[in-house]
């Protein structure tokens, strides 16, 4: 079994374990709509960062970001150029752009600010694209160039150049979450892109852990594994704010944003109808007590 499959069977396992409660009497039609840093949007359920996928057809990031206009949805953007992320923000898109966490800290303080004048809603960089899994030293990929150890005081600066929220995906520890609530980013996603490590632990395991850490200071994304509206409901329910779903939109990638923008809208009814069902009448009061751990 390779790295991937392990991981992602780690990940299976976990969302499985849990089982949902149902508690019909006096419950109401539940109420999905969720905020992130000031916006209002129509569902936690969002997009994942895609940049494998948008490498196949440059005009993917463009195709996604249409889907989530759809969807009226979050837009989570992969690694992409700059001038394409000024289209995206140009049609309208409620985006967060993206970056690798290359070395040249100038270079990425330009892509926020030139991202925040323009009106993005947010900028992320995935951490855990440091280091090449072959070697164990720190990347210089052929297509992102070279990557760069981050500090507390490197996120630090980020932070301070702009007023666009900064988002550190590829969380998995209590220390990275503090560190990151320490230099003032607003976000983190908790994720091990799509396994890229062996065994690595569930990132829906580690949320209940964090959320103790750093409380209300971080609003925290879940991504891998997210198929279903259980799935999400059950990452909500742990302590999550939002997901981002990858795998189930790759084969609706090829068809259209029609069609992605089908699988996510069928998602999120599949949430808001777990919420009904739990008595969750919105994702301010979910149901936690819904969650019954699997022991059989």
């Amino acid at each position: 079994m390779n790295t991937h499959a392990i991981t992602d069977q780690l990940t299976r396992e976990y969302l499985d374990s849990w089982m949902i409660r149902p508690s019909y009497i006096g419950s109401t039609a539940a109420d999905i709509t969720a905020e992130y840093f000031g916006e209002t949007y129509r569902s936690p359920v969002m997009i994942s960062t895609l940049s494998g996928m948008t490498r196949v057809n440059p005009g993917g990031n463009v195709l996604l970001a249409a889907a989530a206009d759809m969807t009226g949805t979050l837009d989570w953007n992969g690694v992409l150029p700059v001038e394409e992320g000024l289209q995206i923000l140009k049609q309208g898109t409620r985006a967060v752009l993206s970056s690798k966490p290359v070395a040249d800290m100038d270079r990425i303080l330009e892509m926020i600010r030139t991202y925040a004048e323009n009106g993005a809603k947010g900028f992320v960089m995935d951490v855990d694209f440091i280091f090449d899994p072959d070697t164990g030293d720190v990347r210089n990929h052929p297509m992102f160039g070279q990557m760069g150890i981050k500090t507390v005081h490197d996120l630090k600066t980020m932070v301070n150049c702009s007023d666009l929220p900064v988002i550190i995906k590829g969380v998995l520890s209590t220390e990275d979450a503090e560190a990151c609530a320490e230099a003032g980013v607003k976000g983190i996603v908790l994720s091990h892109h799509m396994g890229m490590i062996d065994s690595a632990v569930p990132p829906y395991f580690m949320v209940r852990e964090i959320r103790k850490a750093v409380g209300s200071s971080l609003t925290i994304f879940g991504d891998c594994g997210i198929r279903s509206g259980a799935d999400a409901f059950k990452a909500l329910a742990l302590g999550c704010d939002g997901v981002l779903v990858a795998r189930p939109l790759m084969k609706p990638f090829a068809e259209g944003p029609e069609k992605v923008a089908e699988v996510l809208d069928h998602i999120s009814a599949e949430l808001r109808f777990c919420m009904s069902i739990t008595g969750s009448k919105d994702l301010k009061h979910l149901n936690a007590g819904s969650l019954i751990r699997r022991d059989f």
